[in-house]
């Protein structure tokens, strides 16, 4: 099976929450993407967006950590 047939569960989670929450974001959205740069997602809607990857995955996200992420696979790291 071709690397890019393969389909991770959480990155297609973090995708949806990424797209019901700034349905400005075009074409696909990768692991690498950063988050303000690649995909102009500001702060209040990584905030939205945080709060809704919490509460599909169960897990909490510490203030100190939201500073830190800058990408979708910064994301998916709090998430696996």
């Amino acid at each position: 099976m071709a690397q890019d047939t393969i389909v991770n569960p959480a990155l297609e989670k973090v995708r949806v929450i990424i797209r019901e929450n700034f349905s400005e974001v075009e074409g696909d959205i990768t692991p690498l993407d950063r988050l303000s740069a690649d995909l102009g997602i500001d702060s209040l809607s990584l905030v939205d967006i945080l709060f809704k990857v919490e509460k599909e995955f169960g897990v909490a996200i510490d203030d100190s950590d939201i500073e830190k992420i800058e990408s979708v696979q910064d994301i998916l790291d709090l998430v696996a």
